[in-house]
């Protein structure tokens, strides 16, 4: 297990600047301690418990990273109109049920 040193650099969010290793004197020299951190979504540390939650996407969002690539999804297409299916339509659908608008 590596021990984690951190200073915060920040009092209100608690972010924090880490250091990972076993060097204590050359972390406390640098005004870090050792203590329990995290790091969040966005690749930020911070004290145990304090990192930010990732903000909820929008149902835009999600819709577009479940859509097939444009490509794919015209290939689909062509391929429905070859023989006589409907497969682009379904999934197409079935993202949209699964996110409905607002």
């Amino acid at each position: 297990m590596t021990i984690k040193y951190a200073k915060i650099v920040n009092e209100k969010t608690k972010a924090c600047q880490v250091g990972l290793g076993t060097d204590s004197g050359l972390y406390r020299t640098l005004g870090m301690i050792e203590t329990d951190v995290e790091q969040a979504y966005d690749g930020n540390w911070y004290v145990k418990g304090y990192a930010p939650q990732e903000p909820a996407k929008s149902y835009t969002e999600k819709r577009l990273a479940e859509y097939p690539a444009l490509g794919e999804q015209l290939d689909m297409i062509y391929w429905d109109k070859v023989n006589g299916t409907n497969l682009w339509q379904q999934k197409i659908t079935e993202i949209k049920t699964k996110y409905p608008k607002g």
